[in-house]
């Protein structure tokens, strides 16, 4: 079997060339005015991302194999865009400052433009193109939701309404990993229904374990990290159930990520505290 590779992107689905990059820019110079402006503007960044989300539904349409009616049918070609732009819009804010932030900004404006062409990619369901646009985009939601987690614990906010963040996002997020879209049409609403309640689940499950570490030390980047292994864990293992792929060996497989995750996040926490 040939190798996956971006050698093998179809030149044919490349979209009009002004657009991907015009996006991207626009977010890039409005993310970078959102870090530049104090106090922090959030309508800025949260305008920014209305227009991510918006020019991404224009872009997606404009693939020969678009079959889309309505906003309805390109929503789960949204949810990626416009949940990185506010993700890293926040944590960004919390962790850059100076002219960092313009560099940071154009990274930001770089990862964005390959998200939008991902999601250009992956319209089409059949051939390699696609599997290497999943690809990218579940490394951008996991890089989302460990922003995110972060951004939460910044935030000096009740245990509860977080947790219900925490697992909402988580469910969002989850349900773009196992590849369900939020409303499905047609012979698929069975299986697409099937794999939203477990991104439900998913999400109960990570908004339990922040509730959990609110009666632990540990707390920052060490707690999103904790956060972010939960998430992956569990829409691995619900992921490989859904396929049929799930086994003895890919249980051990996991457990062993996780218990090296947790001795990870526990010596990180050993040497913050210190």
């Amino acid at each position: 079997m040939e190798k996956l590779s971006l050698a093998n992107l179809n030149p044919a689905a490349i979209p009009q060339p002004g657009r991907i990059p015009l996006l991207a820019a626009v977010y890039a110079l409005g993310l970078a005015l959102f870090l530049a402006i104090e106090p922090t503007k959030s309508w800025l960044l949260v305008f920014v991302t209305v227009l991510v989300a918006l020019g991404t539904d224009g872009i997606v349409r404009t693939h020969p194999k678009s079959i889309f009616r309505d906003a309805i049918d390109t929503a789960p070609h949204l949810v990626v865009p416009a949940i990185a732009a506010l993700a890293f819009g926040f944590f960004l804010e919390d962790t850059v400052e100076g002219y960092w932030s313009l560099l940071a900004a154009l990274v930001a404006g770089v990862i964005m433009a390959g998200v939008i062409y991902a999601e250009y990619l992956s319209v089409d369901s059949e051939g390699e193109s696609p599997a290497v646009a999943r690809f990218g985009l579940n490394v951008v939601t996991y890089l989302s939701a460990f922003a995110l987690y972060a951004v939460f614990y910044s935030f000096e906010v009740e245990l509860l309404p977080v947790a219900v963040c925490v697992g909402l996002v988580s469910a969002i997020l989850g349900a773009e990993i196992l590849h369900a879209p939020v409303t499905v049409r047609g012979p698929v609403a069975q299986t697409s229904l099937r794999a939203l309640g477990f991104a439900v689940a998913i999400g109960l499950i990570v908004a339990e374990a922040r509730w959990a570490l609110y009666f632990t030390p540990l707390d920052g980047f060490p707690a999103a990290v904790f956060l972010l292994l939960v998430f992956y864990v569990a829409t691995g293992l619900m992921q490989h159930y859904l396929v049929g792929h799930l086994s003895g060996s890919v249980i051990v497989e996991f457990a062993m990520v996780a218990s090296l995750g947790v001795a990870m996040v526990i010596l990180g926490h050993s040497f913050t505290a210190a």
